[in-house]
This record gives structure tokens, C-alpha cells and sequence, in this order.
């Protein structure tokens, strides 16, 4: 009896320790413009990996866990200088957070910052291998305050003082949204006056997406994506003693460069808003649906169908009956109603262009109409985060990526990867 008793507590404490915060990478040091291969565990749904020195984040990757084990890949930079880097693993619903020293050699490019001796190994055939001072690898933290239980968190800073004007979180309406041929938006929540959190879901891969913020007077606002673990980045760093083997370096520079021009045309910075469509090739727009909320559009206007006009406005005087226009405190708005019903004035009408808000409409109506495929108007009240807005304007380009589109000059527009 004892004795199954002492199985049971193993079998207990070890399936405990399975789920034990812990980070792995495949290798003990890393050229600079190799891939890191990271392997976390943890009690969590999703994890976040971030490399970072004494300035800050190096590079970083969210990593989906299955079971509780997942893996990721950190491309890390070519240009970054040799020396110590710390692995920091989390997850956003935990206080502890695991670590680890990593090696970065660069043998291509010198830097002010390079903290690294480089010793010849006597024996050509003996492994490379690192020495460094002890480090405390080991850290616990506060985590048209949150956790992951339901999807994924993303966090914004906003600057709430702008333009010689104070605004306070009340006064702040942040957004997210999902650049493509449909409406995936989702409003944020503001923690203070200045950080605003978005609960995002449904939503997996690397997307282009737009994060802004607008005030309750109509003021576009700067908005940025933050890490939640700024305070992760170490004040040191060891002295990084490289003991190296001249063939292995070579052999491995060598394939260093081979994977780099390999995923070259993939680390192409998405442009959004760029005449030319093949620009946007990491980033995967989402395909059209038209439906929205399980939703069918009232009225869908296929452009095609009709003699091109150059602008937008052009369009919504000569077809689109149901759309009309009004300016609130001097700022002009649109509206759309039901082919036989009336204008509502009690709540605005939500204005969409590829899944992005539009703020300026008068940019929007300036936009080259030959470059819109679709405009789709949806009728009813709809909410979004604590907005109420009577009926939804979605215009859908060809492209899906804001073509040529005037954007936002406070927004942010990014390519980021949701973890599947």
C-alpha cells in the first residue's frame, strides 16, 4: 500500500514539473543570420520568446502551445554585434519567467558593441565551446494584468499628449484591424491613459494589420506595439570568451548565407498603401467574406458592373443610393440606411476600406475608385468593444492591401505573427 502510494506522489510531481515554465534552444551559440530553433514548456496556450541585450529586444517569436509543448523559430538578424544575449521564455498569466544565455557570433561584421575574445582552438578536431562569468539566468516578475484564456493579447502604448492637448483613457478609442478582403477588427481596451489592450481571436499567421487610436473629439492619435515584459532587458552581460574552431566557423557561415538568400524574398517589410501589390508578400491579407457577424450585406455594389469613375465620391453620387453624407463638429461623416428605410443620426456608421477604419473620410472619398472592387452596406446596429454604430460602409479593394491608399500618418501599420 506504501509502496503504491510513493508511485502515485512521483506520478504527481512529475506530471507537475512537466508543466514547469522551462526554455531549450538546438544549439549553444548562433551565428548571426542563423535560425534559432526554441522549444518551451509551459502551463499555457500560447508563449513568448524575446532575445534581448542591454538595449533591448533583439528579435523574439510567439510560440502556440500544444499540451502544453510547443516550438518556434527566431530568424535572428545578420547585422546583429557578437556577444551574450538573453532567451527570456513567459507566458502572460504567469509571474515566472525562464532564461538562458545565448552566443551570437558575427564573423562577418564588426561592431562598437561586440563584447567577445576570440580564442583558436589547438586541436582542430576539439568542439567549439563558451566560457563566460556566472550570470543569473533565473527571474521572477509582476506579469467602413491580463490573461490569455479566450485568444491572443496584443499591447499598445498611446501617446495620450499630442498636439498641445492632454486626453485621458475615457477619452481614447483604440483599434486593431486585420488588413485584407474582410472585417476583422477589434477594438481595445484602455488600461490607463496610455496602454490600450486587445483581446484578438480567430485570427492565425503572419497578417498585415493597422493599430490606431482616435479621441472622443476625432483626433488621431500615435499608437505603437509594446512588448508586456519591457523590463526584461538585462542591465548586464557577461563577457562572452569564444573558443572557436576556424573549419566550423567557415562550414557554418557558409550555410548561414545560403539560408539567408533563401528566405530573402520572404523578409520583405510589408508596404502597405504601395502601388505595387507584390510588396506585401509576408504578410497574407485575409480572402473576402462577405459576411459580417454572420451577416449578409443589404446592398452590394460590384464596381465592375459599372462605368469606372475616378474617385470614390464620384461612385456614391452616381450609384450608391443608400449612402449619404453629414458633418459633426465640423467633421464629415458617412451614413448608410436600408434601401426603403431612413437615416438614423443617433450612432455613427462604422467605415471600413480592406478591414481598416477610416478616420479621414475625406481621403477616402478622394481614393481612385477604379481600385475598388466591392462596397458592401450593412444596415442594423452593430457593437465593437464599448462602440455602437448604426450600420457598417465596407469598401473592398482588388488587391486587399490598401493599394496606393493615403494612410493614417498616426497609425501603425505592421506585419505581426498570431500564433496558430
Amino acid at each position: 500500500m506504501n509502496r503504491r502510494l510513493l508511485s502515485m506522489i512521483v506520478a504527481m510531481v512529475l506530471a507537475k514539473s512537466t508543466f514547469a515554465l522551462d526554455v531549450k534552444t538546438d544549439r549553444t551559440w548562433y551565428l548571426a543570420g542563423e535560425a534559432m530553433k526554441v522549444s518551451v514548456t509551459a502551463d499555457a496556450v500560447i508563449a513568448y520568446a524575446e532575445l534581448c541585450d542591454t538595449y533591448g529586444m533583439a528579435a523574439g517569436v510567439v510560440i502556440g502551445l500544444q499540451e502544453g509543448r510547443g516550438t518556434g523559430m527566431i530568424e535572428l538578424s545578420s547585422n546583429l554585434h557578437s556577444g551574450y544575449y538573453v532567451l527570456s521564455a513567459y507566458t502572460r498569466d504567469k509571474a515566472q519567467v525562464s532564461r538562458q544565455l545565448v552566443a551570437v557570433v558575427n564573423p562577418l561584421h564588426k561592431h562598437e558593441d561586440d563584447d567577445i575574445e576570440w580564442v583558436k582552438i589547438a586541436h582542430p578536431d576539439s568542439l567549439s565551446y563558451l566560457s563566460s562569468d556566472p550570470f543569473p539566468i533565473e527571474q521572477v516578475v509582476k506579469a467602413t494584468s491580463v490573461r490569455e484564456t479566450e485568444g491572443h493579447v496584443i499591447r499598445a502604448r498611446v501617446r495620450n499628449v499630442y498636439d498641445g492637448n492632454t486626453f485621458s483613457g475615457n477619452q481614447i478609442r483604440p483599434s486593431l484591424a486585420i488588413i485584407g478582403k474582410q472585417i476583422h477588427y477589434f477594438e481595445g481596451r484602455m488600461m490607463n491613459d496610455s496602454i490600450a489592450v486587445f483581446y484578438t481571436y480567430g485570427v492565425q499567421g503572419k497578417r498585415p494589420l493597422v493599430l490606431s487610436a482616435v479621441s472622443t473629439t476625432g483626433v488621431s492619435l500615435p499608437i505603437e506595439l509594446i512588448s508586456p515584459f519591457a523590463n526584461l532587458i538585462p542591465k548586464r552581460l557577461p563577457h562572452l570568451v569564444f573558443h572557436y574552431n576556424r573549419s566550423e566557423v567557415e562550414a557554418r557561415s557558409i550555410d548561414m548565407q545560403r539560408h539567408q538568400m533563401a528566405i530573402a524574398p520572404a523578409k520583405r517589410e510589408i508596404k502597405i498603401g504601395d502601388d505595387a501589390d507584390d510588396t506585401a508578400v509576408e504578410g497574407v491579407p485575409l480572402d473576402y467574406d462577405e459576411t459580417i457577424l454572420g451577416t449578409r450585406p443589404d446592398l452590394t455594389y460590384n464596381l465592375d458592373e459599372y462605368r469606372q469613375f475616378f474617385t470614390v465620391k464620384e461612385v456614391l453620387l452616381e450609384y450608391v443610393n443608400c449612402v449619404t453624407t453629414r458633418k459633426v463638429n465640423d467633421v464629415l461623416q458617412l451614413m448608410v440606411r436600408k434601401e426603403q428605410g431612413s437615416y438614423d443620426s443617433s450612432w455613427p456608421t462604422m467605415v471600413f476600406i480592406d478591414g481598416m477604419p477610416v478616420v479621414n473620410v475625406e481621403r477616402l472619398l478622394d481614393y481612385d475608385a477604379r481600385r475598388v472592387h466591392y462596397i458592401n452596406i450593412y444596415s442594423g446596429q452593430y457593437t465593437f468593444g464599448n462602440g455602437i454604430y448604426n450600420g457598417i460602409l465596407s469598401f473592398v479593394t482588388r488587391s486587399g492591401r490598401l493599394t496606393n491608399y493615403p494612410v493614417e500618418p498616426n497609425a501603425q501599420y505592421l506585419v505581426y505573427e498570431f500564433p496558430q
